[in-house]
Formats: C-alpha cells, sequence, structure tokens
C-alpha cells in the first residue's frame, strides 16, 4: 500500500518522457529536451505579424499591427487581427501546429480588412512552425504564410 504513490509517480514520469521521445522523432526535431524547449519559447509571449506570404505588412499608420498570444495555460490563443480581438485554441507537438476553432469580433474596418481576412487564412492553414532570425514563422505546405517578431 506504502508503495502505490511511487509507483504511480514513476509511470507518470516514464509516461511523459516517452511522449517526449516520439514527438522529437516526430517531428525530427533533436532531443526530447531541444523540442520542449523550442515549444516553450514560442508561447507566453506576444507576437506581432510582420509579413503575410513573404511580403511586407501594409498597415496604416494609425493601426496597429495584428498579434497573437499562444498561453501557456489551456492551449488558448488570444490576439488582434488589426480591427478585431482574436480568440482560440492551438495544438503544438514538435514543430508542428494547429490553429483550433478561431474567432473574432465583428467589427468591419476598411482599412485593415484585407490584412485581417489574411492574417486569420494564414492562421487557419499554417501546419508547422519555425524559429529563424528571432522570427516564428508559419508554414503550410513549404511555403511561409506568415512572419512574426517577438515584442
Amino acid at each position: 500500500m506504502r508503495y502505490i504513490p511511487f509507483a504511480l509517480a514513476l509511470t507518470v514520469i516514464l509516461s511523459a518522457h516517452k511522449c517526449n521521445e516520439k514527438t522529437a522523432a516526430a517531428v525530427d526535431a533533436g532531443t526530447p529536451t531541444e523540442t520542449v524547449q523550442k515549444v516553450a519559447s514560442i508561447l507566453a509571449m506576444k507576437w506581432v505579424l510582420t509579413s503575410i506570404k513573404g511580403g511586407p505588412l501594409n498597415m496604416p499608420k494609425e493601426a496597429e499591427a495584428p498579434w497573437i498570444v499562444l498561453k501557456r495555460e489551456g492551449d488558448q490563443l488570444e490576439g488582434f487581427g488589426g480591427c478585431n480581438s482574436l480568440f482560440g485554441t492551438y495544438a503544438v507537438e514538435g514543430s508542428r501546429i494547429k490553429f483550433i476553432d478561431l474567432g473574432s469580433t465583428k467589427k468591419y474596418c476598411e482599412a485593415t480588412q484585407g490584412i485581417e481576412t489574411a492574417f486569420m487564412q494564414a492562421l487557419r492553414t499554417s501546419a508547422e512552425f519555425k524559429l529563424e532570425g528571432g522570427l516564428m514563422k508559419l508554414i503550410a505546405n513549404g511555403d511561409e504564410l506568415a512572419a512574426f517578431s517577438k515584442q
């Protein structure tokens, strides 16, 4: 009876280690520790959009640039699309990323609506992320959909 908590803790620790090994192997991302560090490096910080589909972000001077924050708790996403507040959830496994149940408020802002629409489309279709030169890039089918800088 005294050994049940110890056995349970050992089982949880070994299971977590195996999951990390599988995640790292699945994405060819290096050691489990490197994979965990890579994922942790994108969480709980504001990522400001710098480009869409490799092109410059042409925001009006007075407009705030779109951004996202991937919260650690509950895999929640919050953000701003250039006009509307964004919300949803995300799933990250290695370098794979998927944005789920994305939604937004429903204001219409003529000056930024095209950028917001392209931004939401990039989030919805992204399949992986890459950290490169201080930027986080969202990728699908080898194509860069969006790039963000840390703020």
